[in-house]
């Protein structure tokens, strides 16, 4: 009687837990929504803690590099920001995280590219500005790449890290085309201005594309810099090297610059180019 008993609780015990466990389990082994929006939230929650995480190493890496030179900090910051900046709905988030790394936003005028950008914490008295493009195209795929990767043959008449201010949507076909205006420092005495042409194929970026006539010369940029005297403001002498683009006129104006043995000097003169038949000039 007593064995029977036994084997009637254990019997009972058995049928309840594999019930309980059956009640958890969903057929298949699919979640249920709830579950489904769990991880997605905490899968989000680990990129924004990861990305934090990161760019507060590279901001702390300078002391470092200030000693032995290693830039491994940003380079890691930089490949994990362009690879969480290529995911599915990225560009629905504002990363605004970011942000209390002085990590910026800037959006094109059409809001289907943005630059997210910081001064390098590995600046001088040149700037190194690091400038990372997030593109949605046509189809809503995303995509990125650092501007710095762009640079092919390295060829080119000033820093490739400037402050971009403005990025303007330029009407060509088939390849989705922008102009990007900006500003930067090669040294405390030499503030500069530049124009990029940005070309978009298939998700595929270059700076390459020369689309700026000037005279018989055609240029990949248009890029003017100038040394700042003793008595100039340097605010001043940036504003007066700005590239200024009328999107109602669609003509970009730029700084005329004259070299003398006493360095670069701002003439006060500006030339003006007009984009026509997919080129300025």
């Amino acid at each position: 009687m007593k064995t029977t008993s036994i084997l009637f609780f254990s019997l009972i015990f058995l049928l309840f837990s594999c019930g309980a466990k059956h009640h958890d389990q969903q057929p298949g082994g699919i979640d249920d929504a709830d579950t489904v929006v769990k991880k997605k939230i905490n899968a989000g929650y680990a990129k924004a803690g990861s990305l934090e995480r990161l760019a507060a190493q590279m901001i702390a890496s300078r002391e470092s590099y200030l000693s032995d030179g290693n830039t491994e900090a940003e380079e890691t910051f930089i490949r994990a920001l362009v690879t969480a900046l290529k995911q599915p709905n990225a560009f629905e988030d504002d990363f605004a995280y970011l942000r209390k790394y002085e990590i910026n936003q800037l959006s094109a005028d059409d809001h289907k590219l943005r630059v997210f950008y910081w001064l390098s914490p590995y600046s001088g008295s040149m700037w190194h500005v690091q400038n990372i493009i997030q593109y949605l195209d046509e189809n809503k795929a995303v995509t990125a790449i650092s501007f710095n990767d762009l640079y092919q043959d390295k060829d080119n008449e000033g820093s490739p890290t400037p402050f971009f201010e403005h990025i303007y949507s330029l009407n060509t076909s088939p390849q989705k085309t922008y102009l990007f205006t900006g500003y930067g420092q090669m040294s405390g005495t030499e503030p500069y201005s530049v124009s990029h042409i940005l070309v978009v194929d298939h998700s595929k970026f270059s700076i390459n594309k020369a689309l700026f006539k000037l005279g018989k010369t055609v240029k990949t940029q248009l890029f003017a810099s100038a040394d700042l005297k003793e008595d100039q403001s340097k605010e001043k002498l940036t504003a007066q090297l700005a590239m200024i683009y009328n999107t109602q006129d669609k003509t970009i104006s730029y700084p005329e610059v004259t070299e003398t043995k006493n360095g670069s000097i701002f003439n006060g003169k500006r030339g003006v180019l007009t984009f026509r038949d997919g080129m300025f000039k």
